[in-house]
């Protein structure tokens, strides 16, 4: 299972990376820096669209700053922790972090496009469908 999460969250990031800017929101443009929040939602649509499960959207705080993650029981995935200085891995899938666990996360809501609404959910939507066409 983490195999394939990694390897399918791998794919999705290096398709984010490929997608023109001018396709992608402006949360998007500087990825991973500054993206976490909306990466967060678009890779658990996607996981949960190959039939990965739902998953949850996990926000903390270190230092001041925030970050956000997915998390389905233990397992955490996430694909912008490398915008940190002190964070090297541009995909991280496993069922522990000390480094996650500094930011004190906690579940928020699903992951779900729709959360934050009709006008966030079209925007994302769009988003994804370009990232997807990325690959094509």
């Amino acid at each position: 299972m983490m195999d394939e999460l990694n390897d399918t969250a791998t794919q999705f990031r290096d398709l984010i990376m490929r997608t023109q800017k001018s396709s992608l929101p402006i949360t998007l443009q500087d990825f991973p820096k500054g993206a976490c929040g909306d990466t967060t939602l678009l890779l658990g649509h996607h996981l949960a669209e190959l039939g990965h499960g739902d998953f949850r959207y996990y926000l903390g705080w270190r230092d001041g700053r925030s970050h956000a993650w997915l998390q389905s029981g233990s397992v955490i995935v996430d694909i912008t922790a490398d915008q940190f200085e002190d964070f090297d891995d541009p995909v991280f899938v496993s069922d522990r972090s000390s480094w996650h666990e500094e930011f004190a996360g906690t579940d928020q809501h699903a992951a779900n496009l729709a959360v934050f609404g009709e006008a966030t959910e079209a925007m994302l939507r769009s988003a994804y469908e370009a990232i997807l066409d990325s690959g094509k």
